[in-house]
């Protein structure tokens, strides 16, 4: 019923949105006696849209409403429909048929497609509801932040403050979270439908909304509640009001920066695109700013004051955009040279540009951000994209032109500070459809010389691009579930609402029971355990990991709730001597996705566990040359690299412990050498280092303990000595404070000084 209820609310909010954008733009060009129609049709606005609008009053209202009799009702109606004839009707009317067909393929099977539900869609939600019981504050206890912290980083923003209202009128829902994100996306098809007829002057204009809608990469993300598709929605609009700021009127210059702003507070890859448009566009149009230098001072202190939330966000958390940078593992954090992270991103950004990223299949991108068998673009409509853009390049001395082009170049400079990603350079979509309905314009105009009826064009066009938006959701509900059949973490990251539906039902049955569900099977699980569970949550995270390697309380009280490659490894490990399968619940494949399990330890588990930890401090020992001295090496066991990567100089090179945490590596020398310390390069990982020093194989230790931090741009670190000491033995322990054991300890080089 919620979700009955949100969706008649969506489609009357829709419909007030498109009207209410058409009678605003009505009023605001009659006050200033300008028209609303192609250069070769002038219309004025209220006769352009005086058909619709009188149908709506007449309909919704009643003919008495606007003045008429009953006796009118039924010229009115003819009259009406003889309107639609008119050459600028047609239009008015396949842009709200276009958008409502937009919005339709958005909302119809949005819980069952995409196929997952995970933490970046679930955060939104859940920090809404957070910020509204926390009287407004994020984590940090910010009152009204501008980002709010996920996954240990702040990459969210504007976007947590749309889900606040839903959140309160209808609750936690997959649904309600979808919606709220697709809504606000239908903006993004009405400005670029806006921008074709105001700014372009097309007369097919209304195609940009569902040659937009037939975009995958859109056609994917604007079904999910990812904070790409709404800084997204967010820059179109930015951009839309600049033309109108260029082209128009010099006013509508603050809409466009208020919005600019937005979408920079909405996902920090698109941080980069807006400031790279803003500068481009400052330059090239810096003529037409300084004609109009009243509004542009005013624009520039209207810039200052929505770039106040911004700097109070990095004078409170001066590291926060680092750490975001460190986390993506940015190259700009490397320790490389200026010229060779110049080169890198010249690279990444030719990639974001490159036609064959686009248009064709690609396995460059995550599963889950991809649709099966479709290029990011529609390869079908890369003709009419070739023809917009040549266009674009053909009329460069024309403003708007100039701007399409900067908003083109601009799309993949947020996506190459990383590395090519399409949630990073999703704003490409924007260009892309514009450019798009220029072509098909050019090519349905070259049709019309040959005296092919514009209305008929029209329509074929319409229902052509209708049923690509029909057929792209069919095969989506259809076939999508199993376009790729890697459902866990590396892969779909299947089972939100489906595990914990299940979940949830089972514990409300069994009440006395016991249930430990895992995360392992998608990233930030907690987060989607906390939007679809009451709190306090009837069950706990955790895994089976924990009584694999110590012998924990275990009883029949207790269910499980693993994946398969858990249950498998329950299953070899010879621990347990009952493993019940009390309930599963299948991928969409069919196959086996989790299960609920019952265990109980064999008699000599005891015996085992210990037999397991004395194998994990075995030492293998070898032979290598150090500084051309031979010196005998024993080491943890590995299950990558071997013990001579640590000593060959190679910075890339790494050592993985099998299990042992922590790694020790003891060295002994054929005569002592002086220590006065040592560096190590151990990654972005936080590990507690101890060092042992022996004078002799019979002497006493010398010890020397110290916490090593390391990161992306410093993965190096050091110890230094109160003093030299003679050693012929030295052992180090490498402890990792962010695993336990068994775990893997990742160490890439160790130099002894």
């Amino acid at each position: 019923m919620p979700e009955l209820l949100y969706m008649v609310a969506v489609l009357i909010l829709a419909l007030l949105l498109d009207v209410g954008m058409m009678i605003w733009m009505r009023r605001w060009l009659t006050r200033r006696g300008e028209t609303f129609a192609p250069p070769d049709r002038a219309v004025t606005v209220r006769g352009y849209y005086s058909p619709v609008l009188t149908w709506l009053k007449g309909s919704l209202l009643g003919a008495r409403a606007v003045g008429a009799s009953a006796s009118d009702a039924a010229p009115a109606a003819q009259r009406w429909l003889r309107s639609l004839t008119h050459p600028l009707a047609l239009p008015a009317l396949l842009f709200a048929a276009a958008l409502l067909v937009y919005l339709t393929t958005r909302l119809v099977g949005l819980e069952n497609w995409p196929i997952y539900f995970f933490t970046d869609e679930a955060v939104h939600t859940m920090l809404a509801s957070d910020l509204v019981w926390d009287d407004f504050k994020n984590y940090a206890g910010d009152f009204l932040p501008a980002f709010f912290e996920n996954g240990g980083k702040y990459n969210l923003g504007f976007p947590v403050y749309l889900h606040v209202l839903p959140y309160l009128l209808f609750g936690k829902s997959v649904f309600v979270t979808r919606a709220t994100s697709a809504l606000i996306t239908l903006l993004c098809a009405g400005a670029i439908g806006l921008t074709l007829r105001k700014v372009f002057r097309l007369s097919y204009w209304w195609s940009g909304v569902l040659f937009l809608s037939i975009t995958p990469a859109w056609f994917l993300h604007s079904r999910t509640a990812f904070e790409c598709a709404i800084a997204v929605t967010l820059y179109s609009l930015f951009l839309f009001f600049y033309l109108l700021y260029r082209t128009q009127n010099p006013r509508f210059l603050y809409l466009a920066l208020i919005f600019g702003a937005l979408a920079v507070y909405s996902y920090s890859p698109v941080q980069m695109v807006v400031v790279v448009s803003g500068v481009l566009l400052a330059l090239i149009d810096l003529r037409y700013h300084w004609q109009n230098r009243k509004v542009a001072l005013r624009g520039v202190g209207l810039l200052l004051l929505l770039a106040l939330p911004y700097l109070r966000f990095v004078l409170m958390h001066p590291q926060a955009n680092y750490e975001s940078m460190r986390a993506l593992g940015s190259y700009w954090l490397m320790p490389l040279s200026l010229p060779e992270k110049l080169g890198k991103y010249l690279l990444e950004y030719a990639k974001g540009l490159n036609p064959l990223y686009w248009f064709l299949p690609n396995q460059s991108d995550l599963n889950r951000h991809l649709m099966k068998g479709y290029g990011n673009i529609l390869l079908g409509t890369l003709p009419f994209f070739a023809l917009g853009l040549a266009a674009v390049l053909r009329r460069i001395r024309l403003p708007e032109y100039r701007i399409l082009l900067v908003a083109l170049l601009a799309a993949p400079t947020g996506t190459a500070l990383v590395a090519l990603g399409i949630t990073r350079a999703l704003v490409m979509v924007v260009p892309a459809a514009l450019l798009t309905a220029l072509g098909a314009e050019i090519a349905l105009k070259w049709l019309e010389k040959r005296r092919l009826p514009p209305h008929a064009l029209a329509a074929g066009l319409f229902v052509v691009l209708s049923l690509v938006n029909v057929f792209m959701l069919h095969d989506a509900l259809k076939n999508g579930p199993t376009w790729y059949e890697d459902y866990t973490l590396g892969g779909m990251q299947y089972g939100g609402k489906q595990l914990f539906s299940a979940v949830l039902d089972y514990a409300a049955m069994h009440p006395e029971q016991t249930v430990l569900v895992s995360p392992t099977w998608a990233n930030g699980t907690d987060v989607v355990a906390r939007f679809f569970a009451p709190d306090p949550m009837p069950f706990s995270m955790g895994t089976i990991e924990g009584h694999l390697y110590q012998q924990l309380p275990l009883s029949d009280e207790m269910i499980f709730v693993m994946t398969p490659q858990e249950y498998d490894k329950a299953l070899d490990s010879g621990k347990f001597q009952e493993i019940r399968v009390e309930k599963t619940l299948p991928y969409p494949n069919g196959e086996t996705g989790f299960y609920f399990v019952r265990l109980r330890y064999v008699d000599n588990i005891a015996e085992i566990l210990q037999k397991e930890a004395e194998q994990r401090r075995y030492l293998n020992e070898v032979s290598l040359s150090l500084d051309g001295e031979p010196v005998q090496v024993r080491c943890s066991l590995l299950d990558i690299g071997e013990s001579f990567v640590l000593f060959d100089g190679n910075p890339d090179t790494v050592a993985r412990t099998l299990e042992a945490n922590p790694l020790v590596v003891e060295l002994t020398f054929s005569q002592p050498r002086d220590i006065r310390g040592l560096s190590v390069i151990i990654g972005s990982a936080t590990m507690r280092v101890t060092v042992y020093l022996y004078a002799q194989p019979d002497a006493p230790a010398v010890q020397q303990t110290q916490t090593l931090s390391g990161s992306v741009a410093a993965p190096e670190d050091s110890i230094e000595f109160d003093q030299t000491y003679p050693a012929q033995i030295v052992r180090l322990e490498f402890y990792d404070l962010e695993q336990g054991e068994p775990g893997h300890v990742h160490v890439w080089e160790i130099t002894l000084r």
